[in-house]
């Protein structure tokens, strides 16, 4: 997952927007971004465009959230 430009990262909000349940950046050392919270969505952003990316997964609570970030990440990897 590479945010690196400000249209990727509209592109990611817009994603998370369409989720309708909690949304969790997780990493290594039991770092974990609810990115439905603002406090923790910006912790989570900084991760993410530092290059921490190969190090974090995304990780939904419903099956819709799962397919709307499962669609987000397809459409990034084409």
């Amino acid at each position: 997952m590479n945010i690196r430009t400000a249209n990727d990262i509209k592109e990611f909000n817009a994603a998370l927007d369409k989720c309708t349940s909690s949304v969790w950046l997780m990493g290594p050392n039991d770092e974990v971004y609810n990115m439905k919270n603002e406090d923790e969505y910006i912790e989570g952003m900084i991760k993410l465009t530092e290059g921490h990316d190969d190090q974090l997964g995304i990780f939904t609570t419903s099956y819709e959230d799962e397919m709307t970030m499962m669609h987000y990440f397809e459409q990034k990897a084409a």
